[in-house]
């Protein structure tokens, strides 16, 4: 192997390097977006559940999003001590 063919293989080698090193930031920086984003939506989730189990809490609002209150034979009705 001459000293021409040396050169061009350790060319390549950087050159291999390089583009690791480029992936490995692009897929982190890629990644890193993704999970902001999986984040984000795990917390809408949570807020939309919460915000669901509030408006549950009043009955009209209850009376017309479920039909489990009609079904069932006797009404609960809180009675206070």
């Amino acid at each position: 192997m001459d000293n021409r063919d040396r050169r061009e293989e350790s060319n390549r080698k950087n050159s291999r390097n390089k583009d690791e090193e480029n992936y490995g930031t692009l897929f982190a920086e890629w990644s890193g977006r993704i999970e902001r984003r999986i984040a984000r939506g795990i917390l809408l989730l949570a807020l939309l559940l919460i915000l669901a189990q509030l408006v549950l809490q009043f009955p009209a609002m209850r009376r017309l999003l479920t039909t489990t209150d009609r079904s069932e034979g006797i009404p609960f009705h809180y009675v206070p001590r």
